[in-house]
């Protein structure tokens, strides 16, 4: 089993107080999420409004639509805007020093939607409820599971939640959308992010080709000049946190980004994050809050 240190006062106070400005974030960012906004103006107001409240990104907001259940952070130019009968999934990480809060909401525009979303919170509500110390991750998955169906919807089977550690998005326990088999096991003081995706669709994604978001490996595979200086540029700002390719889009031309980005993918300085679509198209809605593991339960920090 995974080991999170225990979280002193001034972790705790952090976790919260970060928790806090990501969930004022979400909720703000609701109400730009209507008919004819674009992409693009979504993930940076968003990201504009962390570093406002003295945060940085901790991952490219992510703006996927419809079958788009993740990853989709709009790349530099995007224009696609919001249409009648989109379902839109808004993505939002911040962190203080290396400390994590994770946060999701979907917006329907049309009642078919909206029957997802409303379903999607209710899940996410009764996994918070089954979240306690000692509580076996695949039993939370039972209840996302069967919250799902009882609405009528599939759980997105090979999407999972996930526990928070400084400076890492998925430090060690995924916590499943579905009843599994697995030896892990909430304790006190974990901090996890429960992401329930469901969907009118099969329950499973796949990737695309499209990529906008990467994260640092290493540096010791790079070679070329500017792939050098990139790297190291990546290493020192975001850590092991992921990044968009639009945020390195400022720094050099877009000829020069893609031969970069390229030669740090073939060398393995970097991992991809593929845009994941639901394998049959279906309709996909996401909700998320982050949480610290109590005593007799659990404290949401994004709430």
């Amino acid at each position: 089993m995974v080991v999170i240190s225990v979280l002193n006062e001034e972790k705790l106070k952090t976790y919260r107080k970060v928790g806090k400005l990501t969930g004022e974030i979400r909720d703000t960012i609701q109400e730009k999420v209507k008919l004819g906004e674009t992409l693009l103006n979504i993930a940076e107001t968003t990201e504009e409004l962390i570093r406002d409240k003295g945060a940085e990104p901790a991952f490219p907001c992510n703006v996927s639509v419809n079958e788009l259940a993740a990853h989709y952070s709009p790349p530099e130019g995007d224009e696609t805007e919001i249409k009648e009968g989109d379902l839109v999934k808004v993505d939002i990480g911040a962190h203080i020093d290396g400390y994590i809060a994770d946060t999701a909401i979907s917006i329907a525009t049309d009642e078919k939607g909206e029957k997802l979303v409303n379903a999607v919170n209710q899940v996410l509500e009764k996994a918070i409820q089954a979240v306690k110390p000692g509580v076996n991750v695949g039993e939370i998955g039972a209840v996302i599971e069967n919250t799902a169906n009882e609405a009528g919807f599939k759980p997105i089977e090979n999407l999972t939640g996930h526990s928070l550690a400084r400076w890492s998005l998925h430090s060690g326990i995924t916590i499943p959308n579905v009843e599994k088999d697995t030896e892990d096991e909430l304790r006190e003081d974990d901090v996890i992010a429960l992401e329930p995706f469901i969907t009118d669709g099969a329950g499973e994604v796949e990737d695309q080709p499209e990529v906008y978001i990467f994260r640092y490996l290493s540096s010791e595979p790079v070679s070329g000049r500017m792939a050098r200086q990139t790297i190291r540029r990546i290493s020192k700002k975001y850590v092991k946190l992921p990044f968009a390719e639009r945020w390195l889009a400022r720094d050099m031309s877009k000829i020069r980004l893609q031969m970069t980005l390229r030669e740090l993918l073939t060398s393995g300085a970097i991992h991809p994050y593929y845009v994941l679509k639901e394998i049959e198209d279906g309709m996909v809605a996401q909700a998320e809050h982050t949480l610290i593991v109590t005593k007799d339960g659990c404290e949401v920090t994004t709430q």
